[in-house]
């Protein structure tokens, strides 16, 4: 697929595994130039060294996201690698599965620091950049924790939900400046955060989706990919769902079993 981003560079936070390590993937073979984030040094330098041998140009930039001198810092070898930016797609997150009552404090500031802190701080390095230049894309990670909390993911499904309103916030105030902003919501995907569950209760978890199956990373990827094109030109201020069709109807396991 020729999307038009060759040469485009790109931040992905939190991208050494799962959905971020996909969009580098994605975003790397339409020839993009890719900066990929993490806090882990030897994860990190593993995934940049693995993707180097294809020929890719790829990075990595060590960074708690949710600090700002940190993602000061990240923005600087943005600026001495690439030149600047096109595209950030903020894919940190981090989930504990805990009660409200059971919810400490320093976790309930970790994932708001994490999942939402990160995205302004990100966004406004970005932008200082992009609105210097012809305009750019942003692309926030939501969830569809946001549309439906689940048990025991409050503070998650909190910030989540934040995402969503805070990307039409930015699509608005940043449009004068050419910069798209939107937000995917992928629904359970198969990743390191979501394994568990579906081994626990996979037969469960997929009789609310359509598709009756979990996502693949890739198939987060490929939309981001185009989302940052220029064939989603006027695409601003959305929220994409990729859930398989989660919920898209109450009952949606009856098509299987009729």
């Amino acid at each position: 697929m020729n999307l038009g981003l060759e040469g485009k560079r790109v931040l992905i936070t939190g991208s050494t595994r799962g959905i971020g390590l996909a969009a580098a993937r994605a975003f790397l073979d339409e020839g993009a130039r890719v900066l990929i984030n993490g806090v882990n040094k030897k994860r990190l330098e593993d995934v940049v060294g693995e993707l180097g041998t294809h020929g890719y140009d790829v990075r990595g930039g060590i960074a708690d996201v949710s600090r700002e001198s940190e993602v000061d810092e990240l923005f600087v070898q943005m600026d001495r690698d690439f030149g600047g930016i096109d595209v950030l797609v903020n894919n940190a997150a981090v989930h504990h599965r805990v009660t409200l009552m059971e919810l400490s404090e320093e976790t309930w500031d970790r994932e708001l620091a994490v999942n939402l802190k990160s995205v302004f701080l990100c966004s406004k390095k970005a932008v200082q950049r992009m609105m210097k230049q012809d305009g750019g894309v942003i692309l926030n990670a939501s969830s569809f924790a946001a549309m439906i909390p689940g048990f025991a993911t409050g503070v998650y499904s909190a910030s989540k939900a934040a995402i969503v309103n805070i990307t039409r916030s930015m699509a608005a105030e940043f449009a004068p400046y050419r910069i798209r902003v939107n937000a995917y919501i992928p629904g359970l995907i198969n990743t390191d955060m979501n394994r568990e569950q579906i081994q626990q209760k996979g037969d469960t978890v997929r009789s609310v989706i359509a598709l009756n199956r979990e996502g693949q990373p890739e198939e987060i990827a490929a939309p981001l990919v185009f989302l940052a094109s220029q064939k989603a030109a006027y695409i601003t201020g959305a929220f994409l769902e990729i859930t398989g069709g989660k919920f898209a109807v109450q009952n949606p396991a009856d098509a299987w079993n009729k």
